[in-house]
């Protein structure tokens, strides 16, 4: 399973702030991370970025999930 950015948004776990305190921007076309291993928050946040149209699961093929 993987995830690609649809729209660019900046990541709100204070954790991946830089030295700087900036926060990491998440650009449109930008793979979004994801470990299979992922706790239930994880997948919680999976879900409101997915259905908040962040992003999208790419398909095995590399296509996303609303594309045929």
């Amino acid at each position: 399973m993987a995830y690609k950015v649809i729209k660019a948004f900046t990541d709100s776990n204070l954790n991946s702030a830089n030295s700087l305190g900036e926060k990491h921007i998440y650009w449109e076309g930008d793979a979004y991370p994801f470990k299979p291993y992922a706790g239930a928050s994880t997948k919680l946040r999976l879900a409101e970025l997915t259905s908040g149209g962040y992003i999208k699961e790419i398909i095995e093929d590399g296509r996303t999930s609303s594309e045929n």
